[in-house]
């Protein structure tokens, strides 16, 4: 951890500094005048614009996780709460992504292609380039991919938007290959803020994404699903944590690009005081009597009191403010507390600034393997899968700073407790876990959501009627304003293919109900 630290310091301050922000901003007009970029500073740089900085982290709290029906609350949080629209927020992985994580990594893998020494570099780049459009196109649906960031190299300024389901087989076919691109002969990965420069651990990365991508075809195309899932887990998946996918971020608050962007957008205007779970999340923990609701929510009175013992959770309905329904709550002991304190907020260890983001990890993939057994495309214990993954959640959640460890005696009761069902409803059983086991990563609980409809979602109380969609939940986001005029031909082109608007009610390729 010192090493990489060190890594995430030394580049980022580099960075921010200035002495290489101005050669990242410069390569895609004339990548000569950065000349002298290493591939691994790319690399590291592409990984950091993900989660770091405060912009980076609106998505995931504004639209995606009260879309997931994890949290509602805050204002901000009308936007994917109450389906109400937000240019500034929906645009930002547009933005970001685009012209700053892919723009690094296209221009590392044009330069570095016919350098053989740096085969390493170019496999790491397209794994981590097909991570993200992986989540633009999920998000988006149809996205420039072929031809997006070429703009120097290939003079292509308005790039085409390609179909999802051609990107698809294409990011498949970029996982496959990279992970056999690596060659232990050739150069090291340096400044490697992934893996540090762990090939091997890359490599499960590029099998356990396609697993990911494959099941997310299960409904549109079971078929092809069912060959890139086996062909997945026989390449070889996460093994264990020590191969999850995270970010590494450092204490610092915005606009420092080293602090975790989920948690600068958390801290913005003390919105984690007013991100309180929802009825549908807190339910469920609930119910299953699921030892990690103290590890997600925390109720505090106005002296920073834990009072959670006297509130016992309570929870808000989907697309409500915390001020709407206004009322003090007595508790058994006679106690009133005041309406702004009775809620159960979320718990302060995920608002650490120095917390990593977890974009994928062993969990999440015990979980699609349970699946993948349960539909009998690869593997045979699905409930093994099943309990692995329950146990490897719980577990993941001490990456978050101050996070009290779950005593070991009540994970096994908990697992116990939890036998997965041999019937209809085993796909249900393992994806409400999943959810679970996503949470604070709303990008990939948003796309789980609508391909495998769980957890259904609660109608929302839309007090005051803001709902833009007549309370319809949206299922992907709109393509920013912008793109209608500096990229007006392909804009259109787009458009046409889901009816002619720029419509987020209307569902991407794969999300077949």
């Amino acid at each position: 951890m010192k090493r990489i630290s060190y890594i995430v310091m030394s580049c980022l301050t580099l960075i921010l500094a200035g002495s290489c922000t101005k050669d990242f901003d410069s390569i895609n007009t004339d990548p000569t005048r950065g000349a002298n970029i290493a591939p691994g500073q790319q690399l590291a740089a592409a990984a950091y614009y993900l989660t770091g900085g405060r912009e980076t982290g609106y998505p995931n709290l504004y639209f995606f996780l009260p879309r997931a029906q994890y949290v509602t609350g805050s204002w901000g949080m009308r936007s994917g709460g109450k389906y109400i629209r937000n240019d500034f927020y929906n645009e930002r992985m547009w933005e970001i992504f685009y012209g700053k994580s892919l723009k690094q990594l296209i221009d590392m893998l044009e330069r570095s292609k016919n350098d053989a020494d740096l085969t390493n570099y170019i496999a790491a780049g397209r794994i981590l380039k097909a991570y993200i459009f992986s989540l633009m196109t999920d998000a988006y649906g149809d996205v420039p991919y072929s031809q997006a960031g070429v703009a120097y190299y290939e003079k292509i300024y308005t790039p085409k938007y390609d179909k999802q389901e051609d990107i698809y087989p294409d990011l498949i076919k970029e996982l496959t290959e990279a992970a056999a691109q690596f060659d232990a002969g050739k150069q090291p990965l340096l400044n490697d803020i992934v893996f540090n420069g762990n090939v091997d651990r890359w490599k499960r990365l590029a099998n356990s994404l396609r697993l990911r991508l494959g099941m997310r075809m299960s409904k549109v195309d079971a078929v092809a699903a069912a060959r890139e899932v086996k062909a997945a887990v026989d390449a070889g998946v996460m093994t264990s944590a020590d191969d999850n996918f995270k970010i590494i971020h450092e204490n610092f608050g915005f606009p420092d690009l080293r602090g975790n962007g989920l948690s600068q957008a958390f801290h913005e205007e003390s919105t984690f005081k007013y991100t309180i779970g929802t009825n549908n999340f807190v339910h469920y923990l609930k119910n299953q009597q699921d030892p990690r609701l103290s590890s997600f929510f925390i109720n505090r009175d106005p002296d920073g009191e834990d009072i959670t013992d006297l509130t016992g959770y309570i929870s808000v309905t989907p697309g409500l403010y915390w001020w709407d329904n206004w009322g003090d709550f007595t508790a058994p002991n006679g106690r009133v507390i005041p309406h702004a304190n009775k809620f159960c907020t979320i718990n302060l260890p995920f608002t650490q600034l120095q917390a990593s983001f977890l974009h994928m990890g062993f969990a999440e993939v015990q979980f699609l393997l349970a699946e993948a057994a349960a539909r009998g495309w690869a593997g045979s214990n699905a409930q093994q899968f099943y309990h692995n993954g329950i146990r490897a959640a719980m577990k993941q959640l001490e990456m978050y700073p101050g996070m009290a460890a779950i005593p070991q005696a009540q994970v096994d009761a908990f697992v116990t407790a939890h036998p997965l069902p041999a019937n209809d409803s085993t796909i249900k059983h393992i994806n409400m876990q999943k959810w679970v086991a996503l949470f604070p990563n709303g990008y990939e609980a948003f796309a789980n959501q609508r391909r495998t409809g769980f957890p259904v979602l609660e109608a929302i109380e839309d007090v005051g009627t803001e709902s833009e969609t007549n309370k319809v939940p949206f299922r992907r986001l709109f393509y920013p304003g912008t793109e209608a005029f500096t990229n007006t031909v392909n804009y259109q082109d787009a458009l046409q293919r889901i009816g002619g608007a720029n419509d987020w009610l209307k569902p991407v390729w794969w999300d077949k109900q």
